[in-house]
């Protein structure tokens, strides 16, 4: 059994939603919360650590443009290699 315990505006949204959307057939529109929230529930949290290490970078004084610049250098030469390796399987051939 569900026991909903929301303000009434809420409450009453929601169970409109249940009878429009899914012909009043409560289990389905669990389901598609459950399912919703299973494919997009992770983006959420995501957002809260990128806010996080951007407070904390923040916090430590930012970032310099020339620390930016040499860790977009190692990247695209990580990228390099990863997309074209060489016949040994040790960088780029």
């Amino acid at each position: 059994m569900i026991t909903l315990d929301l303000p009434e505006d809420l409450e009453k949204h929601f169970w409109n939603i249940v009878r429009d959307s899914y012909h009043g057939d409560l289990q389905a529109a669990v389901t598609a919360f459950l399912k919703l929230h299973e494919k997009y529930g992770w983006k959420e949290q995501f957002v809260k650590d990128i806010k996080s290490v951007r407070e904390e970078v923040r916090r430590a004084g930012g970032i310099k443009e020339r620390v930016i610049e040499e860790n977009v250098k190692r990247y695209r030469e990580h990228r390099k290699i990863q997309l074209f390796p060489s016949p040994s399987g040790r960088g780029v051939g």
